[in-house]
């Protein structure tokens, strides 16, 4: 089923609830989230690099709140968190769809 999430993902963080909700809104750009990725503590680590405010704006985020909010998604290496963000990217997508 391709907009299923896999396996330690199916409790996802918070942020990839909100891009997966269509009701929700986009930055300017029209995006729902931007994801990277780094190694911590030996794992290749997925977080979101712009966050939604309780206000409802955007604002820029990074590993250092992804770690101290521990709401990252961890990947064994750099290609299956990329795998994973495409994918994710995909799901945003077709879960989007027509609701512009």
């Amino acid at each position: 089923m391709a907009g299923r999430i896999p396996g330690q993902f199916r409790n996802p963080p918070s942020w990839m609830k909100r891009a997966l909700n269509p009701k929700t809104p986009t930055t300017k750009k029209n995006e729902t989230i931007k994801t990277r990725s780094v190694e911590h503590n030996g794992k290749e680590i997925l977080f979101p690099t712009i966050r939604m405010g309780r206000d409802g704006k955007f604002r820029k985020s990074g590993y250092k709140e992804a770690v101290r909010r521990r709401d990252y998604m961890t990947f064994d290496n750099p290609d299956a968190a990329t795998k994973f963000s495409k994918r994710l990217s995909r799901m945003i997508s077709h879960a989007r769809k027509g609701s512009n």
